[in-house]
Order: structure tokens, then C-alpha cells, then sequence
């Protein structure tokens, strides 16, 4: 059983970092490449958060409806987190979407990924539907593992 749950977090994480295109886009990921740095220690904590019933697992939803639903779901968690830094890009580990967030900016979605310099928010689309619908907070996912600054 763990077996299968470490793969199916493994091919979560798909994609190479050569291609840095979300899953949202229907592209083959490698399911044994990390797709940046920190994202598989996400993925564990998720996978962890659920099985312990902390958090509810989020049904997986492809093409065009899983990235309005995330794209819903980031505009929400940015309007209401007081705790993100004024700049910085936001990474969804198993779809591999990246967002970039600036105050007083609109939430640009299915951005590029981040210079070397850039702050980075990782977390997973079960801790981010968690946190939108207030079944956790964000010190309680950041406590659990579920976010990466």
C-alpha cells in the first residue's frame, strides 16, 4: 500500500524541469522527476495530511476545467493571505503551475517559472482547496509541511 501511494505521488510530480509546462496543458510528464526543488517533500506531506485525515483529499480535474478551478482557488488564497510576501511565485507541485503574485497587481496565472532569485511558495491543490474553504489555516498547512516559503 505505501508502495503505491509513493508512486502515485511520484507521478503527481511529473514533470521535468526542462519543459516547465503544466499538466493543464496535456503535456507527458516523467513521473520519477522531481519538478523543482522541494516539490516531492510537498507531495510527501500531502500524501501524509490525508492519509491522517488532517486534510480532504481534492478530486483531480484535467484540461481547461482543473486550471479554472485552480486559477479560482489561487485568486482566492491570495485576496485572503495576509502573510505572503509582497513578491513572489506560487507553485502548485502535482499540476506543476506557476503563478506570480505582486501587491497591487492582478495574479498573473500559468506564469513562467522563477529566476534563481525569486521568492517561492509551494504547496499542493489539496492544501490549497483546504486553505480556501478554512478547514486549515495557513500556519497550520506551513506546520503540517503542506507549504514551502
Amino acid at each position: 500500500m505505501k508502495v503505491s501511494k509513493l508512486l502515485l505521488v511520484l507521478s503527481l510530480l511529473g514533470a521535468s524541469s526542462a519543459s516547465w509546462a503544466c499538466s493543464y496543458d496535456g503535456q507527458f510528464n516523467n513521473p520519477f522527476a522531481e519538478s523543482y526543488p522541494g516539490s516531492l517533500g510537498i507531495a510527501l506531506a500531502t500524501q501524509r495530511a490525508i492519509s491522517q485525515q488532517q486534510i480532504t483529499q481534492t478530486n483531480k480535474l484535467e484540461g481547461q476545467p482543473g486550471l479554472r478551478r485552480a486559477s479560482w482557488w489561487l485568486q482566492l488564497f491570495v485576496k485572503r493571505s495576509t502573510q505572503l510576501p509582497n513578491d513572489i511565485h506560487i507553485y502548485l507541485v502535482d499540476s506543476q503551475l506557476w503563478s506570480k503574485y505582486h501587491v497591487g497587481k492582478p495574479l498573473k496565472i500559468h506564469s513562467k517559472p522563477p529566476s534563481s532569485d525569486d521568492a517561492v511558495l509551494m504547496l499542493s491543490e489539496s492544501a490549497l482547496d483546504n486553505l480556501v474553504s478554512k478547514k486549515i489555516t495557513f500556519t497550520q498547512a506551513i506546520n503540517m509541511g503542506l507549504i514551502k516559503l
